[in-house]
C-alpha cells in the first residue's frame, strides 16, 4: 500500500528536513543565549547603577524583553529538538546526552514561567512604582541568578551536543 509505514519501521526525517529542522534548533539556542545577555545586561545594569532611573528602567525593560522571549526560543528549542529525536538515530530517550538535554531544556523552560516570569513582573512593577515617585526598593534581589544558571545550563547542552556524552540508555528487562 503506498504511503503506508509498516509495523515497527521508524519514521526518519529525509536530509534537506533533518538539516532545516536542526537549522533552526541552532538557532533557537543561539536566540535562547542572546536573550539570556540581554537578561544579564539589564540585571547588571540594575545591580551596578546607583541612578534609581536607571534601575526601574531596567526593571521595566525586563519584562518587556526577557521572559516572553525565552518562553518562544526555549520551546522552539523543545519542539524541534523532539522533532529531531524523533526523527533520528538518536531518539528522544535512547542516549543519555539526549535525555539530559531534553530535562535541561524542560527544567530551564519551567523556570521562565513558574520563578522568572513573577519575580521580573514585581521587578518592573517596582520599577513603575519609582519613576511615580513611590519610595520602593530597587534591589535586584533573586534575579542575579538567571543571568548565571541559564547560560550555563544551555553551555552544558551545548557541549552534550558537540561530544555526545556516554552512550545509551539500558533497555529495561522484560518479563
Amino acid at each position: 500500500m503506498a504511503g503506508s509505514v509498516a509495523v515497527g519501521v521508524r519514521w526518519r526525517l529525509g536530509a534537506r528536513a533533518r538539516r532545516s529542522v536542526l537549522l533552526l534548533h541552532i538557532a533557537s539556542a543561539g536566540a535562547w543565549l542572546g536573550v539570556d545577555v540581554v537578561m544579564a545586561v539589564l540585571i547588571f545594569t540594575a545591580l551596578g547603577s546607583d541612578d534609581r532611573a536607571t534601575k526601574a528602567l531596567a526593571f521595566q525593560s525586563l519584562e518587556l524583553f526577557v521572559v516572553w522571549s525565552l518562553l518562544a526560543t526555549g520551546l522552539t528549542c523543545l519542539a524541534t529538538g523532539i522533532v529531531l529525536g524523533l526523527g533520528s538515530r538518536w531518539g528522544v530517550l535512547r542516549y543519555w546526552w539526549v535525555a539530559l538535554k531534553l530535562a535541561l531544556n524542560l527544567l530551564l523552560t519551567g523556570l521562565v514561567l513558574v520563578a522568572l516570569a513573577p519575580t521580573v513582573g514585581d521587578a518592573a512593577e517596582r520599577g513603575r512604582q519609582a519613576v511615580a515617585g513611590a519610595p520602593v526598593p530597587l534591589d535586584v534581589g533573586d534575579l542575579i541568578f538567571p543571568p548565571i544558571v541559564s547560560p550555563a545550563a544551555l553551555a552544558v547542552a551545548f557541549v552534550l551536543a558537540v561530544f555526545k556524552p556516554w552512550g545509551r540508555i539500558r533497555k529495561r528487562a522484560t518479563g
